[in-house]
């Protein structure tokens, strides 16, 4: 079976799905609930996450309160038969992220990021993180030399065999790490990796990569940038000027920009020339001499690559929990992980503002920003302070490198 990227049902899922109407809990309660269930899933919970999780490091998601969607109901995405079909389609996306991938590369981390990256670093035996925050590394430090930082983990001073048994299971648990053993992500941002996150499986794809659609080479998307740069001198000095946002109307989630017509950039800019997508160059591929670039993410009408789908499907059966956060689910290569694993009985956790087509499914879901209520569960679970800041989107743009 292949796993597509649609939007046919996109538009009537949220409309469709139903939510929790429980009334919510009070936030103390939700902070102990679900520590209790990370308690309970360690070390072996799976993590999904979505546009929401970016929101507060100033990247906007699709269908929250300032969601591209919700602005703008009629935005369509590029499809993947269109680029592949037509050099204007590929000279317009070109256009759109040359101007949108520079914020991308200096965004930052926000404490959602770090908190899972406690929730996983204990797990980590190897080395630090180099990209953490001095907490992190220093409760990273903690956890590599057996400090037990959780305060559910104290021995009693005498024990029934039943008592020893179950904490002898604790101990081989601890052992195999922290909370959270594999993260799926449908960003496409790497901000979990840049957080230091490991075991991160991008369901999506990711904006960092561009791939020969011919002989399969890749290159660094940050290196390409540079590429466009040198081949559309007025495009990239508008960006170094700190320009760049005459020309588009607001950023999207998945790296690019809503440009401005002509005649939109005149109102705006008219002493400057207007500049149109269909004079933007793009190169050929490097190796081959022939193929054109695509970004190394999964297109709407695009398959999800098999080995993606197959780990993904994997991690949800071989989960003993599975945390839900930031995301909608309208995208069904995502719903079909939350559909499966209420399917085999995995308990499921949902942190979500706004309903979700995955809301009959969950056992636990919190309307809550998730920043605040994973600081609070970090903290009830002993892995002190997250680090991180929460960012408001500017409209101004960085320069390429910066």
């Amino acid at each position: 079976m292949r796993l597509r990227i649609s939007l046919s049902s996109v538009s009537k899922a949220l409309s469709t799905s139903t939510t929790n109407s429980s009334p919510k809990p009070p936030f103390s309660i939700a902070v102990n609930e679900l520590a209790s269930f990370l308690r309970d899933g360690r070390p072996n919970i799976t993590v999904l996450t979505g546009a929401g999780v970016s929101t507060d490091s100033a990247i906007p998601d699709y269908r929250g309160e300032n969601g591209t969607y919700t602005l703008n109901p009629g935005y369509k995405p590029i499809f993947y038969q269109a680029f592949v079909a037509s050099d204007e389609a590929r000279q317009r996306y070109w256009a759109r992220s040359f101007l949108g991938f520079p914020p991308v590369m200096t965004t930052q981390p926000n404490p959602t990021h770090y908190a899972l990256t406690l929730l996983q670093s204990s797990s980590l035996s190897s080395s630090s993180p180099s990209n953490l925050s001095g907490q992190v590394q220093d409760q990273y430090q903690n956890l590599n030399q057996g400090q037990d930082n959780d305060p559910v983990q104290v021995q009693p001073q005498a024990q029934t065999q039943a008592q020893a048994q179950a904490q002898a299971q604790d101990s081989n648990r601890a052992q195999l790490g922290g909370y959270i053993r594999t993260l799926i992500t449908q960003n496409v941002d790497g901000l979990h990796q840049k957080a230091g996150t490991k075991n991160v499986v991008e369901l999506h794809g990711t904006l960092h990569r561009v791939k020969c659609m011919s002989c399969g080479h890749e290159e660094d998307r940050s290196e390409f940038q540079k590429v466009l740069a040198d081949m559309n001198p007025e495009w990239n000095e508008l960006i170094q000027s700190q320009s760049a946002s005459s020309l588009y109307t607001r950023m999207n989630a998945d790296g690019d920009v809503e440009l401005k017509s002509p005649e939109q950039q005149q109102q705006t800019r008219p002493n400057d020339k207007q500049l149109d997508y269909r004079t933007f160059h793009y190169p050929k591929c490097s190796c081959c001499g022939s193929g054109d670039y695509k970004p190394s993410v999964v297109f709407f009408g695009e398959n999800v690559p098999p080995g993606i789908k197959d780990s993904t499907t994997q991690a949800i059966l071989e989960a003993d929990a599975l945390l839900v956060v930031g995301t909608s689910l309208t995208t069904f290569s995502a719903f079909r992980l939350v559909k499966l694993a209420k399917d085999v009985g995995v308990p499921i956790a949902m942190i979500n503002l706004g309903k979700s087509r995955g809301d009959s499914l969950v056992d636990l879901r919190y309307e809550e920003p998730s920043t605040r209520l994973l600081k609070a569960v970090v903290s009830e679970l002993g892995l002190g302070k997250v680090p991180g800041e929460i960012r408001r989107r500017k409209r101004t743009i960085n320069v390429v490198g910066s």
